[in-house]
């Protein structure tokens, strides 16, 4: 006899079919789920499955997908320095090779017409050097700095001129990683001279409109801006809020303005007619009669300090003892106006300036502000840059052509009526303040000192380093010792010390003869006031000092009582280039010394290329290391999200295969469900 399982009671056959339908669709679906976990690999299918897992898994992906860019970053940064380093390399075998050509050459008794032929080698070296300073790597020009997208040294026919940046190129390797993947100007390869700086503070005067991050403040440390408190002839004190201020202009309005609230509050009168203002390079304050105004600053603050107006030991603002604050020394910017620079001395007329083998006249009378002057320095092919110098209170002149001497940077003046314009502006590359550690490509003056007689006495005549002959024979004996090479000032004026004392003795009138700076071309100017003939320097002692100044190749001026010496501070590019093409130069002109100073000089570029192949060596070090942490912390990563997010496929085809049973227990009780009739129920 058919029965009803004891499952399902009496029901209508309505429920039994909802509820069976309902247990296939949840078994079906979960049998979707398990297939496409067996299929994706995947157990976290949507967000909604976990919303906790997908939150981190989404977190990891955004890790990984960073660190895989590292990674990426970390491969291109480690073939950069490996290109980098290899470049390095092949320029160290080139100066090792043009050092190994100039020692032979001076060891050896060679003709001129061989040391013609070596110079033709070392010719080769330049251009191999050339071909060296152009490789590139997978982040472009490897000696382009941060303009690594065009050829950093570029062929001038016989000169080269480095256009690279400075610094280097960086790129995202990691927290805490900011190593250059170039380099750039002022390494051995490119160089760019920086010599000539402005010897003038220019101090430019406040201006309303200058800002506030151009000022170096009354303490020398910036300005930084807060609020600042105010008190009135020891009144209760008001706030000052100048965090907003962006110009010296808006300070003022807002201290006036805090100022003049406070007259309304209070009823009293603070400020006369000359209200807050600026004189020069300060704040000043035109106080009422019988008026006190203090500020102060707010615990741990520097505003008032840096703004001039808060003193140490406290001092107020009054209408006779202190009016003005502190200088706030004001740095220079390309918007500067030329007649607001307090420390120039004089209106701006010509100059004369000379590179690679040009001479170039460069008129500033029509410049109204620095970028005038820059422009003016800048344009008609000078070949040279302007830049304002780092502490904002002069200019240097730069160049970056490397060459021989005779292209050499010089700036001097020109006579024009209007005044020393060069010196004014602190540029003259040939001045009283011309340090002589610089002459002659910065191998300095040499004097011979110290030598004494066979009785171990001092002996002035051993120790002469030249002598000046006037036109009537008289003989000058000069002695320069070691103190005396400070600078080109330094000089002159002891070697007029000297001439002056030599006169005297011989009873003659001091002034006879002088060592003067030349108002217009570079070099010392030696004039004399007696007749017979021009002025003669010659050595003595082997002294190399009278060549070192540049006082041995006189140049007669007409009327023969003035003679004027060569300039020896010009400013040259010092790289391998500049080594490579003197070494040639004194090759083909038979010169042993000239061969010695390249030879030097070259020695001293392996001590740069030692040091930059050591630093890049060092980056690589730190690109590889970096790069073994990122693998590590990348697998780690995706070790985690594998674990959260991939399927166990033992456990997904286990589950699949229970739920294939289920399936079908459930279409078997499904089917007996649906087979029962009325007659089954009553009976």
């Amino acid at each position: 006899m058919t029965s009803f399982p004891t499952g399902y009671g009496r029901a209508p056959q309505l429920l039994f079919t909802s509820t069976n339908l309902s247990n296939l669709a949840r078994t079906n679906n979960q049998i979707f789920d398990v297939t496409q976990q067996l299929s994706t690999g995947l157990s976290l299918l949507k967000p909604s499955d976990d919303v906790v897992r997908a939150a981190t898994v989404s977190t990891l992906d955004s890790r990984i997908e960073r660190s895989d860019q590292i990674i990426r970053n970390l491969g291109f940064a480690s073939s950069s320095l490996d290109t980098l380093d290899q470049s390095l390399g092949d320029a160290f075998d080139l100066i090792n090779e043009g050092i190994g050509i100039a020692l032979t050459q001076v060891q050896s008794t060679a003709t001129a017409e061989e040391r013609d032929g070596q110079a033709v080698v070392v010719d080769s070296l330049v251009d191999s050097l050339f071909r060296i300073a152009s490789r590139e790597s997978v982040a472009g020009y490897i000696f382009g700095g941060t303009q690594p997208g065009r050829p950093p040294v570029t062929d001038l026919i016989g000169a080269f001129r480095f256009e690279g940046g400075r610094g280097g190129l960086t790129t995202d390797l990691g927290t805490g990683l900011n190593i250059p993947v170039t380099i750039g100007a002022n390494n051995a390869v490119g160089a760019v001279s920086n010599r000539i700086e402005s010897a003038v503070d220019l101090d430019p005067a406040l201006q309303l409109d200058t800002r506030i991050e151009d000022l170096n403040g009354a303490r020398d440390l910036g300005v930084s801006l807060g609020v600042v408190q105010a008190s009135f002839n020891s009144d209760a004190p008001f706030s000052i809020d100048l965090s907003g201020a962006r110009t010296v202009g808006d300070a003022l309005d807002t201290i006036a303005a805090a100022i003049q609230t406070y007259e309304i509050n209070s009823g009293n009168t603070v400020l006369d007619a000359g209200g807050v203002s600026i004189s020069g390079g300060a704040i000043t304050l035109d106080i009422v009669a019988g008026g006190s105004l203090e500020f102060l600053d707010l615990d741990g603050g520097t505003t008032g300090a840096d703004l001039g107006i808060v003193f140490d030991p406290s001092t107020p603002f009054d209408e006779s003892t202190t009016t003005a604050g502190a200088e706030l020394d004001a740095k220079i910017t390309w918007t500067t106006e030329i007649g607001s620079l307090r420390g120039l001395a004089g209106p701006l007329g010509q100059v004369r300036l000379n590179n690679n083998g040009q001479a170039f006249t460069i008129d500033l009378s029509g410049a109204t502000t620095l970028a005038d002057l820059r422009s003016a320095f800048e344009q008609g092919g000078t070949q040279v840059s302007v830049e304002i110098n780092s502490d904002g209170t002069g200019i240097n002149i730069v160049t970056r052509i490397a060459g021989t001497n005779d292209r050499s940077l010089s700036i001097a003046e020109i006579d024009d009526g209007v005044g020393r314009t060069a010196e004014a502006l602190g540029i003259r590359s040939f001045a009283r303040e011309t340090e002589l550690s610089v002459f002659n490509d910065g191998r300095g003056v040499n004097v011979v000192s110290g030598r004494v007689d066979p009785d171990g006495n001092l002996d002035p005549e051993l120790n002469t380093d030249f002598t000046i002959v006037l036109g009537d024979g008289f003989e000058i004996d000069i002695d320069l010792s070691p103190d005396d090479l400070t600078t080109l000032g330094a000089v002159i004026d002891e070697i007029n010390a000297q001439a002056d004392a030599a006169l005297t003795a011989a009873g003659r009138t001091p002034g006879e003869f002088t060592a003067s700076l030349s108002d217009a071309e570079n070099g010392v100017l030696l004039t004399q006031t007696v007749a017979g003939g021009p002025i003669q320097v010659e050595r003595k002692n082997n002294s190399t000092a009278a060549d070192d100044l540049g006082l041995l190749d006189l140049t007669t001026l007409p009327g023969d009582l003035q003679a004027r010496g060569e300039d020896r501070a010009k400013v040259r590019v010092d790289n391998i280039f500049t080594g490579l093409m003197d070494l040639a130069e004194a090759l083909r002109n038979d010169d042993t010394n000239g061969i010695r100073f390249a030879s030097d000089r070259l020695q001293d570029q392996v001590k740069r290329l030692t040091e930059q192949r050591a630093l890049v060596g060092g980056f690589a070090r730190q690109v590889d290391d970096e790069t073994r942490r990122e693998e590590d912390r990348n697998v780690l990563d995706q070790t985690t999200r594998s674990k959260l997010r991939d399927v166990d496929f033992a456990d997904a085809s286990t589950r699949f295969s229970l739920l294939q049973t289920q399936l079908q227990a459930s279409l078997y009780v499904t089917s007996q469900a649906q087979s029962l009739s009325l007659l089954d129920f009553i009976g």
